[in-house]
């Protein structure tokens, strides 16, 4: 009997373990980047050989199939992150979310008509802001509250994997071995994901081993916060209220809306710009969006360790700041309006430096949200335990994210577009570089009004420290 105790605690503790939660939720999320970008470069073979449209549609349906994954996760996130907060665990949202993007990708692989396909690709979007809701929720829980920022940072990680490796492995296996070996790649990939989502546990779901300390063991796998809110504060019904009045929320809402359009906007601006000044053909285009994306990889980790060590805004006001002068940048490189940017090779190297800058900067930006709305929650939890129910309020504040996210990604190849075709290049990064210092602008006076307050005593208890 002891020895059968002994091995399924040592079985439950590895499943329950930080981190292999935190594994899961990786993998998660990479598989839903990786799955978004895995289908760009097939949807002009499937839209034309399998659904049998013609070349002169292929544009719109390929802009419409990728703009309603947005569409879908706006309207839908509020929806997830409610529900998720009211089941039992995270655990049973997470599987869900997992089965419908099985079945939504099954849909579109095999999509012979536009129906089919589009209801696979709105399954995918649903399931798609499940498992960032869902998975940051869950990551948030699985971390201390000074670990957050290096959490989601880590996590970042694996999200710009996805996004470099996602379009690159099925453009190549699509040329090298045809149409249905190239979908056996996300079909395994899903199958380690369904693993690791079933084999994950709560702390709320462990087992006890010995009755005779069956209470205690219960009461040490519940986090503080949880055993005290039992009799201490009834849930409140104005979550949504209690979150869109609070500065710190709406500022990262505004980045997190921001952030994307201005990442989106190259999608459907730099490969004409870059075939127009530079001459460059797709296999330098490919290398600017890697030269974007791979520097995340490597600052994605320390971005997050500075957040934990000294808060969000500063690194998000410079970064924000800096982008803004970069991006501007990008549209003199290649202008013959200015000669220190135009000319020779001046244009290019400079264009490739603003690029990378860019890479660089970008995931000290793009974490802001999740640390700041964790933290939101984590306050008004501090003050009224128990105030947003037994499962506390992060699905519900990240589904926020994830609306401002896709909001962001819908719009921004919209805007941008439209900038450029009845402007130019130059113009639109001009424009969209203004947006920056707009976003940063909040974080700077908030932060100032919290000094002043601090500094002469006036209700400082009611700001939040971090």
């Amino acid at each position: 009997m002891v020895l059968h105790s002994d091995t399924g605690s040592a079985h439950w503790q590895w499943r329950s373990s930080k981190w292999f939660v935190l594994a899961t939720v990786a993998v998660a999320l990479f598989i839903e980047i990786f799955l978004y970008g895995f289908l760009v470069p097939m949807l002009p073979y499937m839209l034309e050989e399998r659904l049998h449209l013609g070349p002169d549609q292929t544009q719109r349906f390929t802009s419409i199939s990728l703009a309603l994954h947005g569409l879908v996760s706006i309207f839908g996130g509020p929806l997830i992150g409610h529900f998720a907060d009211k089941a039992p665990n995270h655990k049973i949202p997470f599987l869900i979310a997992l089965l419908g993007c099985i079945i939504g990708t099954v849909m579109v692989a095999c999509a012979t008509s536009v129906g089919v396909f589009f209801g696979g690709r709105v399954l995918q979007g649903i399931s798609g802001s499940g498992a960032w809701i869902v998975g940051q929720a869950t990551a948030t829980n699985a971390v201390d509250p000074e670990q957050i920022g290096t959490t989601m940072g880590i996590l970042m990680v694996f999200v710009n994997a996805g996004m470099i490796t996602g379009p690159m492995v099925s453009g190549f296996i699509l040329e090298a071995a045809g149409y249905w070996f190239t979908w056996s790649v996300p079909v395994v990939l899903l199958l380690i994901d369904a693993a690791a989502r079933l084999l994950i546990v709560e702390n709320p779901e462990r087992p006890s081993t010995k009755a005779s300390t069956e209470t205690d063991e219960t009461e040490s796998l519940l986090p503080s916060q949880e055993r005290g809110r039992e009799g201490l504060s009834a849930p409140s019904s104005n979550f949504w209220r209690i979150m869109l009045s609070n500065s710190r929320v709406m500022t990262a809402l505004l980045i997190g809306i921001w952030g994307p359009t201005v990442g989106t906007s190259f999608n459907a601006t730099l490969p004409l710009h870059v075939h127009d000044i530079f001459g460059w053909g797709p296999s330098r285009v490919g290398l600017m969006f890697f030269l974007l994306a791979v520097p995340g990889l490597l600052f994605s980790p320390l971005a997050g360790y500075l957040r934990d060590c000294i808060g969000s805004r500063k690194p998000a006001s410079i970064a924000l700041g800096l982008q803004a002068v970069f991006l501007a940048l990008l549209g003199f490189a290649g202008n013959n309006h200015f000669d220190w940017a135009g000319s020779g090779s001046r244009g290019p190297a400079l264009y490739i430096l603003s690029i990378v800058t860019m890479g660089i900067l970008r995931p000290f930006v793009s974490g802001v949200g999740p640390v700041e709305l964790a933290s939101v929650v984590k306050a008004e939890e501090a003050k009224n335990p128990g105030i947003f129910g037994p499962r506390g309020g992060y699905s519900r504040v990240f589904s926020l994210l994830e609306v401002a996210v896709t909001a962001g990604m819908t719009i921004g190849p919209v805007i941008s577009g439209a900038l450029v075709e009845r402007f130019d290049y130059y113009r639109m990064t001009w424009t969209l570089s203004e947006s920056f210092p707009l976003s940063s602008t909040p974080m700077v006076l908030v932060d100032l009004l919290r000094r002043y307050i601090h500094h002469h005593g006036y209700l400082s208890l009611y700001l939040p420290k971090r």
